[in-house]
Formats: C-alpha cells, sequence, structure tokens
C-alpha cells in the first residue's frame, strides 16, 4: 500500500467529522451526506454486475454510450449499477433511466464503507468517466482483481499537483481510453502503455438526441422571425455577463431564452433580479409579446431548445469549467462561452474549426452576435464546419468494444447459454 493512501483516508475521516456541520447551512451539501446512508443494492445471484461511475450528468452523457452498446452486443443483459458523486446526477435520471437496474450515490471513500459495497455487489468489471477516481475505491477494486477502465480520459497538462494526483491512480486502471491523440502521447512518455484513443462518446449521444428532436410548446411561436440566443447551463456569473451583453445589444430585434444549470426556485430569481429587462417565465400561462427574454423554469428541455436558436452560449466558463457545448454543434450553432475552457479539448478543437469563440469581456459577445445579424451567410458556414467537425470523429463506443470483448469477462458474458456469474 502507497503511504499517501492512509494519508488521504485519515483526511477523509478527518473531514467526515466536519461534513454534518456544514451539511447544516448548505442544502447542496446536506443531499449529498444524507444520500451517503443508502444501502447497496441486493442484487440477484445469477446475473454479471457492470458498475459504470460518474461525477455527474455530463460525465453520464459520455459514459452511457459505451455501456449501452456494450448491453447491445451481449446475449444476456447485466445488472446494470450507476453511482454518481454529485446529487444532481442521480436526481436527473433515477426515474428516467430504465436500463440502470440501480442508480444512485456513491459510497463514501472509506475502506470499511468501499469494502461493504463492492463485497456487496461483486462488479465483473468497473467504468470511471473522465476524472473522478476515488483511491480506496481503485485499490480495493485492484486488490479484488476486478477489471477496473476509464473511459473519456483528459490529462492535460502533465504538471503540479493534479497530474501528482492522477499519476498515482492511473496504474490501478486496466485500460485507459482518452479523448485525444495528443492526451495518447502525454500518457506514453510518463510510461502507461494500455491507453487507446477512443474519442467522445458524447457526439454518439448528441447525435440520438438530434436523431429524436421533439418540439418544444409555444417555442417557435414566441420566437417569430426574431433572431434568438440560446444561454444554456448559465451560473449567476454567466447571467452577470449576459447581461451586459444584452446592454450593448439593445436596438436589434433579439430573442433570448436563459436555461439556469440547477433549476430551483433560487436560480430562477436571481435571474430575474440580474437582467435588465422584466422576463416570461416558461411555466407561467403568458409570455408577454414584448418581453423579449423567456426564462426556463423546468427540466429537460435544453438539448431541444438548442434547435430553436442562431447562437448558443453555453455556461460555466467563468467557473470550474464549459457544460456540454457538443448539444448546440450537433444542431449546426456558433458556439460561445467564458474563458475557463483548458480541460475540454472539444472547446479547443472547435475554436480552431471556427464553430466556437470564447469571451471574456460581453462586449466582444456583442459584437460577435451582431456581426452574425449583419452577415447571416456565416451561419451557413458555421453549420457547414461543425457537420465537417462531427463526421469526422471516430465511433468511441465500437472502439471499447473491440478492444474489450478479448478480455476474460467478456468472453464469459458472451457465452450464450449463461446470464453470467459474479466476479467474486
Amino acid at each position: 500500500m502507497k503511504i499517501w493512501l492512509p494519508i488521504y483516508t485519515l483526511f477523509w475521516v478527518l473531514l467526515s467529522g466536519f461534513i454534518p456541520i456544514i451539511a447544516f447551512f448548505s442544502p447542496k451539501v446536506r443531499a449529498w451526506w444524507r444520500a451517503r446512508r443508502t444501502p447497496p443494492p441486493i442484487l440477484p445471484v445469477d446475473r454479471a454486475v457492470l458498475w459504470m461511475h460518474c461525477a455527474s450528468v455530463g460525465e453520464f452523457e459520455q459514459g452511457r454510450p459505451v455501456l449501452e452498446y456494450f448491453i447491445q452486443q451481449l446475449p444476456h443483459k447485466p445488472y446494470i449499477v450507476v453511482t454518481f458523486f454529485s446529487p444532481s446526477g442521480w436526481q436527473r435520471y433515477q426515474q428516467s433511466y430504465p436500463l440502470a437496474d440501480w442508480l444512485g450515490p456513491a459510497p463514501l471513500d472509506l475502506p470499511w464503507q468501499v469494502k461493504q459495497w463492492i463485497q456487496a455487489i461483486h462488479p465483473t468489471a468497473v467504468f470511471f468517466v473522465k476524472y473522478d477516481l476515488w483511491p480506496n475505491i481503485l485499490y480495493e477494486l485492484h486488490r479484488r482483481s476486478c477489471p477496473t477502465y476509464l473511459l473519456a480520459a483528459h490529462v492535460e497538462p502533465l504538471r503540479g499537483l493534479r497530474w501528482w494526483w492522477r499519476r498515482q491512480l492511473l496504474p490501478y486502471l486496466n485500460h485507459i481510453f482518452v479523448q485525444t491523440p495528443a492526451d495518447q502521447v502525454r500518457l506514453s512518455t510518463e510510461g502507461f502503455i494500455r491507453v487507446t484513443m477512443a474519442g467522445d462518446s458524447r457526439l454518439i449521444r448528441v447525435r440520438q438526441l438530434v436523431e429524436n428532436w421533439l418540439p418544444v410548446s409555444g417555442i417557435a411561436e414566441w420566437i417569430g422571425d426574431h433572431f434568438c440566443i440560446i444561454a444554456g447551463s448559465i451560473w449567476e456569473p454567466d447571467a452577470r455577463f449576459l447581461a451586459k451583453a444584452y446592454e450593448h445589444l439593445r436596438g436589434f430585434q433579439i430573442r433570448w431564452i436563459l436555461v439556469p444549470h440547477e433549476v430551483n426556485p433560487r436560480s430562477i430569481e436571481t435571474l430575474h433580479r440580474l437582467w435588465p429587462v422584466r422576463c416570461a417565465t416558461y411555466t407561467r400561462p403568458e409570455w408577454p409579446s414584448e418581453r423579449d427574454t423567456l426564462i426556463i423554469d423546468t427540466l429537460g428541455l435544453l438539448a431541444y431548445l438548442y434547435s430553436y436558436g442562431h447562437v448558443a452560449w453555453v455556461g460555466g466558463g467563468f467557473g470550474k469549467g464549459i457544460h456540454n457545448i457538443l448539444e448546440a454543434v450537433a444542431y449546426k450553432k456558433p458556439v460561445f462561452f467564458g474563458p475557463n475552457f483548458q480541460d475540454f479539448p472539444e472547446a479547443k478543437e472547435l475554436i480552431k474549426s471556427g464553430v466556437a469563440e470564447t469571451c471574456r469581456y460581453p462586449v466582444s459577445f456583442a459584437n460577435s452576435v451582431k456581426s452574425l445579424i449583419k452577415d447571416r451567410r456565416r451561419l451557413q458556414i458555421i453549420a457547414e464546419k461543425a457537420e465537417a467537425y462531427l463526421s469526422n470523429k471516430p465511433d468511441t463506443p465500437r472502439i471499447v468494444w473491440e478492444l474489450l470483448q478479448k478480455e476474460a469477462w467478456v468472453q464469459r458474458l458472451l457465452q450464450p447459454d449463461r446470464p453470467g456469474t459474479p466476479l467474486g
């Protein structure tokens, strides 16, 4: 056992003593803490178990196409366990993802809780998505010789404390699937050889959403012939930024649709308070035609709303990082976001291809919008660039499957005469 692992565990033990106090003041932490009391699922004895762990919604959307592709290839459906670090993940999908037999929070990363959890579910294989790796979970899976994989990894930069931390955890994985060729090169220079460039499986997911697009009631009529900006997954800093951009765009006939990342009364009230003019609200019975801004106060519409816009602003770029820009690109829209996008290779690629643009100042976003309004032929040019970008990407689920189908645990699951047995 590495010396840093007991130190890390001691840190979690100490922190867990303070979490109930923090939870008293924070509803989000309170929901996270209470969920950790959820017992492990009770599993059937005659089915193999595939466990996928994600940080939150975005990571789940990256992992689910791979998981679903695996299920399609197997003669018997395994028992599917999906866990999240963030409450927003399991709260969103608990009632809307029928392929998961059990969906909820991951165990707290303490050795005794992790052992109880893994002993209860006996996973045949485990998939982590992007970056949410937990030392005690990885160590226990490794100790039990359970095959463990990382999907959609992105490892830039190879320096500092963050890289040192990942460098300690990546050796516990059987194979790493990365998003870009540059990721593969970086890891190879650090001695990692079980690495495959598989791309970003979110592209599969966003194509599915476009193919199964559903109209959003009332939106087309409210927009009419106006130029429309869809601001998706926005936080308060995004709202402040866009409110200033709104002032620079006064006089242009623009419809604004604002979709907060967290749909709750507090975030909706914040948008109303920050916006320069009175806004309509989606669930209200009437949207006065003189109001040019609509706030979406219900879940599940953003992926369909992007189709109505001429331009998309994707939130998160003034905080920890941008949210899913590929949902807008799938509809071939120009995409804008804040300056914190360095951990997202697709953002860099789309900026380079001319589909996306990062904006630090409201006036720069306003000027870009003005140029698109004045010359709408540029929208078609950007749409063609977006189509070229999407069509040149690898088929991630197929790449992962073709590599892993040779593994012994997959070969056992491919036998048509048995549903699979748990790995002890």
